[in-house]
């Protein structure tokens, strides 16, 4: 049964964070992401999960960290924003081609250029072809939502990806809106355990992990991380369809807007 609360956005994706109870949370503080890592310390500190949290120097280090973890089979956590998502640049690739289902909450922030804190989506946009499925939320339910669903669709077999779930810096991170929250039992049974199928510490099954890939070796992972994102789309569907089963929220890939009107006259010239 769904529960009526106000949250704002970073407060919300806490919240489905603190319900999925992930193994590793390593953060670095950035507006307008950082309460989302301070909502969640104060979780820990209350004894509200068992999650290990680990306070990193920088964004590129709390991303290494997750890839670590996740490589060791834990589910990872971590949360960024604007230039901090630029300095995870070279880790995202790492995270991506590694087949590792680390899930980032974004809220989205301007590049500096001129210095700017507020809402756009220079941040995300820029890492479209890093490799990690990206899904944004309109909405703090959406953004909730969006997260209560992200850890199933990274971590499905037929797609192992790392993925991002952005929602708007300040417009959403901040703002404080009517949101229906589920109960925790229901989301971690929803949200599943997470069972890798190999990782390092599997001792029967001994692999390495990011290692050198010559060319036909880089062109044949590379190759299958893109059959990946192309299942991703299916993946997306078929959970959402069981979240609306079980929570009665129904998403699609795409929200449609204005779209529908098929009489030539009213269409917008090609440019």
């Amino acid at each position: 049964m769904s529960i009526r609360e106000r949250l704002s956005g970073n407060e919300a994706i806490a919240t489905a964070m603190r319900q999925i109870n992930p193994d590793v949370f390593a953060m670095f503080p950035i507006t307008p992401s950082t309460e989302i890592p301070q909502y969640f310390a104060q979780y820990v500190a209350d004894g509200k999960v068992d999650t290990e949290f680990i306070c990193v120097e920088s964004e590129h280090s709390s991303l290494s960290a997750c890839l670590g973890a996740e490589a060791a089979g834990c589910r990872a956590v971590t949360a960024t924003s604007s230039a901090g998502l630029s300095f995870m640049n070279e880790v995202l690739y790492v995270a991506a081609s590694s087949r590792l289902p680390v899930v980032l909450a974004v809220a989205c922030r301007a590049l500096t250029g001129p210095i700017n804190i507020n809402h756009d989506y220079s941040d995300s946009m820029a890492e479209r072809d890093s490799g990690f499925i990206q899904i944004y939320g309109e909405n703090n339910q959406e953004v909730y939502d969006n997260y209560l669903m992200a850890h199933r669709i990274a971590e499905h077999p037929d797609v192992r990806l790392p993925l991002m779930v952005c929602e708007d810096g300040f417009i959403t991170s901040h703002a404080i809106e009517n949101i229906e929250l589920e109960e925790d039992e229901a989301v971690k049974k929803f949200v599943g355990e997470y069972h890798p199928e190999n990782y390092l510490l599997k001792a029967e099954n001994p692999l390495a992990v990011g290692p050198y890939g010559i060319s036909a070796y880089y062109m044949e992972a590379r190759v299958a991380q893109a059959h990946a994102m192309m299942n991703a789309k299916k993946v997306i569907l078929d959970v959402a369809a069981d979240f609306e089963k079980t929570f009665g929220r129904k998403y699609g890939l795409i929200e449609e807007y204005k779209i529908s009107d098929p009489s030539p006259e009213k269409r917008s010239p090609r440019l």
